[in-house]
């Protein structure tokens, strides 16, 4: 059990499925994590029940598999657990028992519930999922669009809302608080959601926002602010940079050898900018040390010097002496490389952005969108490193963190302007 211990401790604490086998292969468990280091771990520092007991002292053996994020983590659980039908998944041995989430469509006012089996009642089915997951689904769908509950069909008229409205997740068609029209848009982005499809149906919510702040409909705009941001948390964590701790080390070898750089690029700081055509013009720094994202050094930034047209390269130089020029000089650390988010303009912008700070003098290079090209000062033409390149993969994802930290403060700033 000390080895399972021991390989459970080099788990990366990212989203995805772990797997426990016996001694001659078979999986005997598949389990979900948001976090899969701190759950495993968790087996082995706690005073576990029988069958988890059983489990783990029959277990030779630990594998994983990483996920995009939880609804993914939950999603490839489901799908192992279908194809292996490990013994100590207890709750799925018969695949007549999978459930699946039926969304009601032919009704006037559309239900999403689970089910046991498929009819041919003209309803929309998703899944087979594993009974855990069918609920969990269920749960998330219902903070981003909540739906009616009732079982009733048709649904009666009430003169008062019931209590699942009170707690935020009934829309109480029943008592005529939303139109048949936007209970439309509900049922359709609940469709979306189950197909997967979170950036389109992000998009869709952030018109409706804006059409109905500009409608002056603004509890209905909060509302949809609310939803937005949860939905937005699960697509960060899609997003957000992870992969195997242990690589790390070899990409930043790899990297200091591409760029000719003095010493291990350990810590690199990354800047970019975000705006809508000149307004809420910010700017993000984020900080990754030994290859993974350092959350607590993290600042963004209101950038003052532009105003009206948009201008990424003197927003660029101001970011960059604020943070190397000012009182943030003294309270972080300097990094060993400066990722710029762009070519060029932006990254002469903030060479010209150091001069007589203490960064003077710290590599710096830029990283083009698109062509994915390295810019260095001093050289005539840019880096081309090839695209399964470790050095290159580690820059895209400390440039993506940046893109997306900008992004993040830019449409939260945004939120806040249509509120005014």
């Amino acid at each position: 059990m000390s080895s399972l211990r021991e390989k459970a401790a080099q788990l990366p604490n990212s989203p995805g499925v772990y797997i426990f086998k016996d001694r001659t292969g078979a999986i005997i468990y598949v389990g979900k994590a948001k976090a899969l280091k701190r759950r495993v771990l968790s087996y082995f520092n706690r005073e576990n029940d029988i069958k988890t007991n059983l489990l783990l002292r029959r277990a030779r053996a630990l594998d994983y598999q990483l996920a995009g994020s939880e609804m993914d983590a939950l999603l490839l659980e489901d799908q192992l657990i279908k194809k292996y039908k490990p013994r100590y998944n207890i709750s799925l041995k018969d695949d007549k028992t999978y459930p699946y989430l039926k969304l009601t469509v032919k009704e006037e006012w559309p239900r999403l519930v689970i089910v046991r089996r498929k009819e041919r009642d003209g309803s929309i089915y998703f899944g087979p999922y594993t009974g855990s997951m069918a609920k969990e689904l269920v749960r998330l769908i219902k903070n981003i669009f909540p739906f009616r509950w009732c079982k009733e069909s048709p649904l009666k008229r009430r003169d008062q809302p019931c209590l699942y409205h009170r707690i935020g997740v009934c829309p109480s068609p029943c008592a005529g608080l939303i139109e048949p029209a936007e209970y439309r848009l509900v049922v359709n982005g609940i469709k979306g959601l189950l197909k997967g499809e979170l950036k389109e149906t992000m998009k869709k919510l952030r018109l409706e926002m804006e059409r109905s702040s500009n409608e002056k409909e603004y509890e209905k705009a909060a509302n949809l602010r609310d939803r937005i941001n949860y939905l937005e948390k699960i697509i960060e964590e899609k997003e957000r940079p992870g992969g195997d701790e242990s690589e790390n080390p070899k990409a930043l070898i790899k990297l200091r050898d591409a760029l000719g750089l003095p010493a291990l690029p350990s810590r690199i700081e990354a800047f970019d900018i975000s705006n809508t055509g000149g307004e809420n013009i910010v700017a993000s720094m984020v900080v990754f040390f030994e290859g993974l994202p350092l959350k607590a050094h993290y600042r963004r930034f209101k950038i003052r010097s532009v105003k009206g047209e948009p201008n990424d390269v003197r927003s660029m130089n101001e970011v960059v002496n604020r943070r190397y020029g000012g009182g943030l000089a003294k309270k972080l650390p300097l990094p060993d490389l400066i990722l710029i988010d762009g070519g060029v303009p932006q990254l002469n912008a903030a060479l010209d952005g150091v001069k007589r700070t203490l960064a003077e003098g710290i590599p710096m290079i830029g990283l083009a969108k698109k062509e994915e090209l390295i810019f260095v000062p001093g050289r005539t033409s840019p880096i081309e490193l090839g695209r399964a390149s470790a050095a290159l993969q580690l820059l895209q994802r400390v440039r993506d963190e940046a893109h997306r930290f900008a992004v993040g403060y830019h449409r939260l700033k945004r939120g806040r302007a249509l509120f005014r």
